[in-house]
């Protein structure tokens, strides 16, 4: 062998030996930081095992999802025109939405699928499969979107009861939402959990309806009250990021590389506004960035890093949605942790949003229990002699005033100052230079967008 191959040789295992140097040094870095990352967990107490947040498995018979899954497929399986009659009641456009209403909410089908739904209210548990074939679908499923349009049905259903002059069957529909509502408590996925808080601020709204003209009777508003007290607490949206990070996150970043690459190839094969070949050409070359072993574990670290991000921004007072991105930064370089996470740093918000209503329909409620059995509202909310009459965004009391025949019961709402109980109005104009219009989260009683309504009802 001469000089030149042995040079070359040398130079050769010099460079190998560099890069497996520097391979390790990547590869204990990473392993340090994913080390310390658990270690956080665990000093903050959070669960650190599946069996610490996961609720034991049901048989069918007692599982509220089989019997919601039957009245989904009771409505997808009814003719409505074009549609089925579960796609015509949810339809996005209003006008078509309207129409099934006026002509379809009152069929039989309609009745029995929302008796399937009470009775799935009375079962011990609910129970929802989440597909782990996808990642999308790991964080939010179909039936979980099924779900939400069931409860805007039965919601169509208690206007429809109402304005048929059968507030009784109106006041059940919305206690039953509630229960719905309140079924899915126990799901470890955040999705589940803000979509249980969404059924249940759209049965309040609808409750605030009602009260403009039949106001519940003292048992359907015990029953409420204690129902949307249920809802307000966040203990199942901090369990819910704890399972997603068990169930979800150690599932994902435990793959084998050849299943990783099925899935994360599954979830860009969808984007065809490029040529296939380079398309895959462009997957490889990212496939092999994520992948790289030193790269990957730095990712799996920076998710349990946002994940516990996530339980203290729930935990900790309001901010801004700002100072939420900047406590929530991370580096562009962690895409894995990117797409398990999405919205993630917006938790406390939409909390705060949700919480806020649902206390406000609490505290209006107990106002015009007192007024029946009192004759006036009182001059303060502590009369009532509620709890948690806290508004989310402030850690203060919510704010109140009697007004003439009705009341404003209000949040401050995002922008953290009391603007009178000023309700949040449509914008007209797109201008963005606008300054954007100050609003608190109000009830206000009577309500005047429905007065006209409840005049025209009455003549």
């Amino acid at each position: 062998m001469g000089k030149r191959s042995r040079r070359i040789l040398t130079a050769l295992g010099i460079v190998i030996v560099a890069l497996g140097i520097a391979y390790a040094g990547l590869m204990a870095r990473a392993t340090v930081k994913l080390r310390r990352a658990y270690a956080a967990l665990e000093a903050d107490g959070r669960p650190m095992r599946t069996a610490d947040i996961m609720p034991p498995k049901v048989p069918d018979s007692e599982n509220a999802a089989v019997l919601y899954q039957s009245a989904i497929l009771m409505l997808k399986g009814q003719p409505a025109g074009e549609k089925s009659l579960f796609e015509s009641l949810t339809a996005h456009a209003d006008a078509v939405r309207k129409e099934a209403e006026k002509k379809w909410l009152g069929h039989e089908v309609v009745t029995n699928a929302l008796s399937l739904i009470e009775q799935g209210t009375r079962r011990p548990a609910c129970q929802i499969e989440h597909n782990n074939d996808n990642v999308l679908d790991l964080l939010d499923t179909p039936f979980l979107d099924d779900l939400r349009r069931l409860g805007s049905i039965m919601m169509a259903r208690a206007n429809y009861e109402a304005q048929a002059g059968n507030p009784a069957a109106a006041w059940e529909l919305v206690l039953t939402q509630l229960r719905f509502a309140d079924s899915l408590r126990s799901d470890p996925s955040s999705d589940t959990q803000f979509a249980r808080l969404g059924l249940a601020l759209r049965a309040s709204r609808m409750m605030r309806q009602l009260c403009e003209t039949a106001p519940p009777e003292p048992e359907h508003c015990r029953a409420i009250s204690d129902l949307l007290k249920q809802q307000e607490g966040i203990d199942p949206l901090i369990r819910a990021i704890d399972g997603e990070r068990l169930l979800i996150g150690e599932w994902f970043f435990n793959l084998p590389r050849g299943e990783l690459d099925r899935i994360l190839w599954k979830e860009h094969s969808g984007e065809d506004v490029i040529p296939l070949a380079l398309l895959k050409a462009i997957y490889r070359a990212w496939f092999t960035v994520v992948a790289f072993r030193p790269r990957f574990v730095a990712d799996h670290a920076a998710y349990l890093h946002v994940m516990r991000k996530r339980v203290q921004v729930l935990q900790g007072p309001y901010r801004d949605r700002k100072e939420i991105e900047q406590f929530m930064q991370m580096s562009h370089w962690n895409f894995l942790t990117g797409l398990l996470t999405g919205w993630g740093g917006n938790d406390k918000w939409y909390y705060c949003r949700f919480s806020g209503d649902l206390k406000i329909s609490r505290a209006g409620l107990a106002l015009l229990q007192y007024k029946q059995a009192h004759g006036a509202f009182p001059e303060m909310l502590d009369a009532l002699g509620l709890e948690g009459m806290i508004d989310p965004y402030t850690d203060k009391p919510l704010l109140y005033r009697a007004q003439g025949e009705g009341f404003a019961v209000y949040s401050v709402g995002e922008d953290l100052k009391d603007n009178g109980g000023t309700p949040q109005q449509r914008r007209t104009d797109s201008d963005p230079r606008r300054k954007p219009v100050e609003y608190d989260q109000v009830w206000l009683f009577p309500d005047p967008e429905l007065q006209p309504a409840v005049k025209a009802d009455e003549g």
